[in-house]
């Protein structure tokens, strides 16, 4: 799942072809790990934060309230899904991949 993370991540940071889908949905946060890896939703949605972005979500406070879009990028043919979260509290997006 790290790999995966990483992948992603590089993969957004030095530019390749992302297509944007307006697939939100409102939630808010209810749990943040220490390091800001790992995001808990009151709807029971575990994500983990793309490497680089939990800097920005480590110093969120719960209970925020949050949008969350799904996105996809696309990789030699192969579509890769990832999740952008939006905490409106704070003014702040991360990347993620959910995991629950």
């Amino acid at each position: 799942m790290k790999k995966l993370a990483f992948l992603l991540f590089a993969m957004l940071l030095f530019g390749f072809n992302v297509s944007y889908s307006a697939n939100c949905k409102d939630d808010t946060l209810w749990e943040v790990s220490r390091d800001g890896e790992i995001l808990i939703m009151l709807s029971g949605e575990v994500y983990e934060v793309l490497h680089g972005d939990e800097i920005d979500s480590q110093l969120w406070l719960p209970p925020s309230e949050v949008i969350i879009c799904k996105k996809f990028l696309k990789i030699k043919g192969k579509l890769w899904k990832y999740y952008e979260i939006i905490n409106l509290d704070e003014s702040e997006k991360v990347r993620a991949l959910r995991i629950k």
